[in-house]
């Protein structure tokens, strides 16, 4: 995305030396092109491109409201707050155009982030609650569904597949003390 092409691409390295080049040259500042590497960075499967990027924007460009728009995505993104995150991109003013318009593979990825929060998260959850937080219909989220190895029961709640990270575990822990390290700390306490 360093260049303004709709491109899939994400390549981090040179987004970074882009908006590096930007800090050193303000004249040369190119806000639709900073905007598609932030969104292309908002999707991205490393939690840490956005704030990378973020880190080499100067106040003045965050006070744009393309990018003061992407920053409230993404606070909604790190919250979960999935819904929101659709409203706030696609139901605001009709005649404004949306800030991930022309980001190429937005909507696809962004719900590949979705669906693998909601597999590490959960492991039963209502149909109609996927279907908000990914933004799609009945019929879609059942291929969705079908594409992760996910079962829908009759009742419409969605039976994910248990893994390491969505597996309640007890955790047992064992000390191992000393009879030794016991007298030292009982003889420091007869002294007090």
């Amino acid at each position: 995305c360093a260049n303004p092409d709709a491109t899939n691409n994400h390549d981090l390295m040179a987004n970074l030396a882009l908006l590096k080049m930007y800090q050193f040259n303000p004249d040369m500042v190119d806000l639709d092109v900073i905007r598609r590497i932030l969104a292309k960075a908002l999707i991205s499967q490393s939690t840490g491109d956005f704030n990378l990027c973020l880190y080499l924007l100067s106040d003045e460009i965050c006070k744009d409201s393309s990018i003061s728009k992407l920053l409230t995505l993404r606070d909604y993104l790190e919250r979960a707050q999935f819904t929101k995150f659709w409203k706030e991109v696609y139901g605001g003013d009709e005649e404004e155009d949306s800030v991930v318009d022309g980001i190429a593979g937005f909507d696809n990825g962004l719900r590949r982030l979705i669906v693998g929060e909601i597999t590490s998260t959960y492991q039963t959850i209502p149909a109609k609650s996927v279907e908000a937080m990914v933004n799609l219909d009945e019929e879609a989220v059942v291929r969705v569904a079908k594409e992760n190895g996910w079962a829908i029961n009759a009742s419409g709640v969605i039976s994910l597949p248990l893994k390491s990270e969505n597996e309640a575990k007890a955790t047992v822990i064992k000390e191992n003390v000393k009879f030794e390290q016991l007298t030292k700390i009982l003889s420091a306490a007869n002294e007090i």
